[in-house]
């Protein structure tokens, strides 16, 4: 499948190196009203406060009971939800989720929780008391304001979803498929990782390649590297493991393969998009080395590009066959492999048409 973000006016100019998301940082706004009426609950063992009315459903979510909820919200909103609907696409959903991630803390690996946060987080979490607390309860803190943040983005992502089936026939170009999208909206911090390094890759491809064709060394570059800057990119921007990092990546690329049911799409494109991206995250698996946040090490955004132009420039012409056979020939268990292992055994990449 093909991912297609558009071409963004603000793109700056590339020099081997990405100056728009090398560590995305987001700027904190104001918070919910603080007059607001609220309770207490309990997630992940400790005390928080909460918007009486904000869905409770939303907390400690399945994919599944995301995607039931979101189906349920979105007739509620009157989007149709069978037949052929405009989707939200790439560019669309980023800017809802800069937007909306902004209003919240911002918690990384290596900054931890910052000072100008503690007043906000001593507020909503009554049991933490001192910085050093908040830091070490920093993956539970996030998780809280993700599910704040998630009601918000599901709102304006189903009202826009909405408009545009008011005023569009069909899907629109460069849109998301379904289950990728319901993946992305279930974590919106570590969306915005995956999201800018697809559009990242949208412009390097071309820049790089002088093609952004479909089944050649330029589309085995970008989807390695789309894999490894959002490794990379969620490891830096938020609070979680690397296994979480590669999980999430991995989820949204295959389902970035499937159709809009969720079903697997078996073709030459596709097997070749699941080989590469799995040979993306053995890679980036093997190059980041034990440790948190500074004491971590990832290959910075340089030695990314510079291998995988390498290991594309290398790939050698395959057929869906040959790709099919190194992980064990045109079968379904074949198939689930490449759609739902984080890891394989090659890091080399492949392409259908050398050009």
């Amino acid at each position: 499948m093909k991912l297609n973000l558009g071409k963004a006016a603000s793109l700056l100019i590339f020099g081997f190196t990405i100056l728009s998301c090398n560590d995305p940082k987001l700027e904190q706004t104001s918070g919910p009203n603080a007059s607001e009426k609220a309770e207490t609950i309990e997630f992940k063992g400790e005390r928080v406060i909460i918007p009486i009315y904000f869905p409770k459903e939303l907390f400690g979510q399945t994919q599944e009971e995301f995607d039931a909820y979101y189906e349920k919200a979105a007739q509620g909103a009157n989007v149709r939800s069978s037949g052929e609907r405009a989707l939200i696409t790439y560019e669309e959903l980023l800017r809802i989720l800069v937007t909306q991630n902004a209003k919240y803390p911002t918690i990384n690996s290596e900054e931890g929780v910052l000072e100008k946060d503690l007043e906000r987080i001593y507020r909503d979490f009554p049991d933490i008391e001192t910085h050093a607390e908040a830091n070490e309860k920093r993956a539970v803190v996030y998780d809280y304001y993700q599910t704040l943040c998630k009601r918000d983005v599901v709102a304006e992502v189903i009202a826009l979803e909405n408009a545009k089936n008011a005023r569009t026939n069909g899907p629109s170009p460069g849109s998301l498929t379904k289950p990728e999208k319901n993946h992305l909206l279930l974590n919106p911090g570590l969306a915005q990782h995956y999201i800018q390094a697809a559009k990242d890759v949208e412009f390097l491809t071309p820049s790089i390649f002088g093609n952004n064709d479909d089944d050649n060394k330029a589309n085995a570059f970008k989807h390695a590297t789309w894999n490894a800057l959002s490794i990379r990119y969620i490891l830096k921007g938020s609070p979680v493991s690397e296994n979480q990092a590669i999980d999430f990546t991995q989820d949204g690329t295959s389902k970035h393969e499937q159709d809009d049911n969720g079903n697997q799409v078996h073709t030459q494109k596709e097997a070749m998009d699941l080989h590469n991206n799995m040979s993306a995250r053995v890679w980036m698996e093997s190059e980041t080395k034990w440790g948190f946040g500074p004491f971590r090490s990832i290959p910075k955004n340089d030695e990314i590009i510079n291998t995988f132009v390498s290991r594309a420039n290398s790939s050698s012409k395959h057929t869906m066959t040959d790709i099919l056979n190194l992980h064990g020939g045109n079968v379904q268990n074949t198939w689930n492999n490449l759609y739902n292992n984080l890891y394989g055994p090659y890091q080399h990449l492949v392409n259908l048409n050398s050009n």
